[in-house]
């Protein structure tokens, strides 16, 4: 499923209207036909509904609504604040005037309703609201009434996860053929409630140029094992870092590889650390590298000389960052000729050393995966901006630095070289704790070791996270899960998507829309 900006929708409903020849009225018809269906399956037995409209064609929508709930016997009280509607708007609500409604001419008390129905304004607005608008919206908020907005909650911007006091908060918000970026990224998302999309009848094919997509289960491909398959040709991947101190990041990471499916995995760590990972792992192999107490550059050499062996790297959980390290990264990214996934201190050493411009020049496949700081630090944007626009500046480094990102947060983005981006909504804030971003390289290094075409190995990586961490959570507690727990899950991460591609309806249909 897309996710769009607010010109992009502008241009689909163009094509739609003109193109096609669907006219505004039907679209606005439909449209406020799905916000009365999702209202009442979700509020059942509602008898008072305030609809609050503008005076564009979110308002137009509203109006809509507000005849349709008449005509079912409910009671929904019309209120614009702004004045009378134009356009299409108009249109409506001379056909509410013609069935014998009428909007109230008073302010009402919001108090005296069971719901209100936020239609002011849509996707075309730009925040902040202003004026005596704002105190209406403030009011509403105020109200403690449940809020059902169409299609996005007045005072936000289509476009960014950046909140805009005021704003709306609703209990439910409407959305139209796509979900729009402010549905979907933080902290915008937590206004939104629960998010509905429903066709409107705007044909999918005009939107193939749209670069970002929601990652679903029915998009996703599971990796298959031939009859006569061998552990070699499943992926034997290396996984070096670790220090004094930090040696549980590589055991999670290699733990995960394992229980992804990797034929063979190997951990490559400082020799005066080795008898740690020697006791901790069992089907995992070490490889002892030159350094005490962490990674020292000679143990480049003894990597690159059985390179062949392995069919991808992960570098930097738990590595450390220091001026020798730096070195390590450059000179591993210089050298490897397989695909590498650079982590944490990977990527911090890296920022460290100023080299972003040796991306460009890798020829095999990079990917980097960094926390919202450690793509701050790698990029010099502040943490904020980064939150705000995920998709656009993982996009932008993707591009410009021709690799794979997978930037983590509340919502994980992946971004490809050729420009695209997949949003993963999957997890929970459970698995705010440390390891579980190790857990991940694993996952993902190991998919990659399977010779998975990277954009689809890292989309179902990302995925299969999320859902693990899920199942973990409802098998123990929000406060209790730990980063091993997630590992334990993804054999039933893995049967779910499996079941669902089957046909048996184990993800919700909220889950299958993100």
């Amino acid at each position: 499923m897309k996710v769009v900006k607010a010109y992009e929708m502008a241009e689909l409903d163009r094509i739609t209207i003109e193109e096609i020849g669907i006219p505004s009225p039907v679209l606005m018809e439909n449209a406020a036909r799905g916000v009365v269906t999702a209202l009442l399956e979700r509020f059942p037995g509602v008898k008072r509904i305030l609809v609050v409209a503008g005076k564009g064609n979110n308002g137009g929508d509203g109006i809509a609504v507000a005849r349709m709930l008449q005509l079912k016997g409910i009671q929904a009280d019309l209120y614009l604040p702004m004045g009378e509607p134009k356009g299409d708007g108009a249109l409506q609500l001379d056909i509410f005037k013609r069935l014998g409604y009428k909007p109230l001419v008073k302010k009402p008390n919001y108090k005296n309703y069971e719901l209100v129905v936020d239609a002011l304004f849509g996707t075309g607005f730009e925040p902040p609201l202003r004026g005596d608008i704002s105190k209406t919206v403030a009011e509403i908020n105020s109200s403690g009434v449940p809020v059902v907005s169409v299609d996005i909650p007045s005072g936000l911007s289509a476009d960014t996860g950046k909140v805009f006091e005021p704003c709306i908060k609703a209990a439910l918000t409407v959305t139209f053929q796509f979900p729009k970026l402010c549905h979907i990224l933080y902290p915008s998302a937590k206004l939104c409630g629960e998010v509905v999309v429903w066709d409107i009848s705007i044909p999918e094919k005009f939107a193939t140029k749209i670069y970002r997509e929601l990652i679903t289960p029915e998009s996703l491909k599971l990796p298959r094992r031939e009859v006569d398959t061998y552990k070699n040709r499943e992926g034997h991947v290396l996984i070096v870092g670790g220090s004094a101190g930090k040696t549980g990041a590589v055991i999670m990471s290699a733990l995960a590889a394992t229980r992804t499916g990797s034929g063979l995995v190997t951990v490559g760590v400082p020799k005066g650390l080795n008898l740690i990972f020697e006791s901790r792992l069992v089907e995992e192999m070490s490889l002892p590298l030159q350094g005490e107490d962490r990674l020292s550059i000679f143990g480049v050499d003894t990597i690159l000389k059985i390179q062949d062996k392995f069919s991808a790297l992960a570098l930097g959980m738990g590595m450390g960052r220091y001026e020798e390290g730096q070195d390590i990264v450059i000179e591993l990214l210089e050298k490897w000729e397989k695909p590498i996934l650079l982590d944490a201190d990977g990527i911090n050493n890296l920022a460290d050393s100023g080299e972003l411009e040796i991306l460009k020049k890798r020829k095999g496949v990079t990917i980097l995966t960094p926390h919202i700081g450690e793509f701050s630090r790698l990029t010099g944007l502040s943490s904020e901006e980064i939150i705000h626009h995920q998709t656009d500046v993982a996009q932008e480094f993707s591009k410009r630095y021709r690799c794979y990102l997978v930037l983590k947060g509340a919502r994980t983005v992946v971004s490809n070289p050729e420009g695209m981006t997949f949003i993963s909504t999957r997890g929970t804030p459970a698995m705010a704790k440390g390891g579980v971003g190790d857990v991940l390289s694993g996952m993902l290094v190991s998919l990659i070791g399977k010779s998975l075409e990277p954009t689809e190995a890292l989309r179902l990586g990302v995925y299969l996270h999320g859902v693990a961490g899920e199942l973990a959570e409802e098998r123990l507690h929000t406060e209790s899960l730990r980063a091993r727990d997630i590992i334990e899950e993804i054999p039933r991460a893995y049967k779910s998507i499996e079941n669902f591609l089957k046909g048996a309806d184990t993800i919700n249909q909220d889950d299958r829309q993100g």
